[in-house]
């Protein structure tokens, strides 16, 4: 039973000088004398890392002894430790988009799938969205339409990952559940491209062949050596539904497994909020309203439930235009209060560009009218001319995030 007062957090965000009051295994199993202990040096939090996923801290035991946790200048470590996190991330989405293009040319060209390299790929991403969800979740919306199969790949398996998070799943399975994500479509490259990259409507014929690409993806991941089983399955029934009603073989229920769910749901959140050759994505709220509906039918309920409370109600990497008229982008969310994230401000009210400032909502931070900003309402990535993928390769993020 976990004593009132502790915080549950993932051994990754440890740090030196908090108070380990309880693990998630008995003590009885732990390599631990005492039960209870102060973290002393980098060596302590490696010890508990090798032995569980998450622990209990203390935080008043952090505060009677060491002083209050944060200090004058918080907000500013923090800000460095979010741009230290997005740089690091940056090379981590980078790299792993670099590699699904490999992988699917691999598949397209008949060779051997390179397992390993992606298993240390996923386990990089995991390793990210432990240390900082907001930073990698920001990449994820920074879309090129011309990459769309390969991107959408990527984004499947660190939505899949941040959803894995959010139920407390150990590394272990989140390293599992994205490699499920990050392999889930390579069936596609065995459609003909012709029919893959079509700008219209499929006739009854090419819908056909489009949904083979389930079995052949299942094809080619069971061919692939050391791969982590439950990636077959969800590469094969993505797109069953609940109600039966999905392809290719019309699975209902419990035929679905947990995994294949959870990538079902994001799966079709990245396809339904990307721009297409033939159709505009649509807005995050938009996108929620189709997976609610979908519920119990297409999509397992609760998972849904789960996706939308860990993205939030303002996902980072969205735009939005403030009550006073100026626009900018979710850069960080706030568990707390999930109307006040935090906004890297981009144009001015006349929807000219400014300099590039961050304002923290739930501070009550104020305009230059001396009123509270309010997000009015969310935008289409590309309103006002605004390129957040442009943005972003000129070094616009690293700017003003000081990197």
């Amino acid at each position: 039973m976990v004593e009132k007062g502790l915080i549950k957090i993932h051994v990754y965000e440890l740090r030196v000088g908090m108070y380990v009051s309880q693990l998630e295994i008995p003590w009885e199993e732990s390599p631990f004398l005492f039960e209870g202990f102060d973290l002393k040096a980098q060596a302590d939090i490696k010890a508990v890392q090798d032995v569980c996923d998450y622990v209990f801290i203390d935080p008043d035991w952090q505060k009677q002894v060491h002083g209050p946790t944060l200090s004058k200048n918080a907000s500013l470590k923090k800000k460095t430790a979010y741009a230290q996190a997005f740089e690091k991330s940056q090379k981590t989405y980078q790299q792993t988009s670099n590699l699904v293009k490999n992988l699917m040319d691999d598949v397209r060209f008949g060779n051997t799938l390179n397992t390993e390299g992606a298993k240390a790929a996923v386990s990089d991403c995991v390793d990210r969205i432990i240390e900082n969800p907001d930073a990698m979740l920001l990449l994820t919306q920074l879309k090129n339409q011309d990459e769309y199969t390969s991107q959408h790949s990527l984004n499947v398996c660190l939505l899949a990952i941040m959803l894995g998070r959010y139920q407390n799943m150990s590394v272990a399975e989140l390293n599992n559940i994205g490699i499920c994500g990050l392999l889930h479509d390579m069936g596609k490259m065995k459609v003909p491209l012709e029919i893959l990259n079509k700008p219209g409507k499929f006739t009854d014929e090419e819908m056909q062949v489009m949904k083979k690409h389930a079995t052949w993806g299942r094809d080619v991941v069971m061919s692939a050596r050391g791969v982590f089983p439950g990636a077959v399955d969800v590469a094969y029934g993505h797109h069953e539904h609940l109600d039966g009603g999905g392809y290719p073989r019309g699975l209902k229920g419990s035929g679905i497994t947990r995994y294949t769910r959870i990538v079902a749901i994001v799966d079709a959140y990245d396809a339904i909020t990307s721009n297409r050759v033939y159709q505009k994505g649509r807005l995050h709220l938009e996108a929620v309203n189709v997976l609610t509906k979908a519920r119990n039918s297409h999509f397992d309920s609760h998972f849904v439930i789960q996706f939308i409370d860990c993205i939030g109600i303002y996902p980072v990497g969205n735009l939005v235009e403030m009550s006073n008229g100026e626009v900018g982008v979710v850069i960080e969310k706030n568990s707390q209060n999930k109307t006040k994230p935090k906004v890297m401000l981009l144009l001015d009210a006349q929807k000219q560009a400014q300099q590039n400032s961050i304002i923290d909502m739930d501070t009550n931070a104020k305009d230059q009218a001396g009123e509270n900003y309010r997000i009015y309402k969310v935008l289409h990535s590309d309103d006002y001319g605004i390129d957040l993928k442009e943005f972003h390769e000129v070094g616009g993020f690293n700017q003003a995030l000081g990197i």
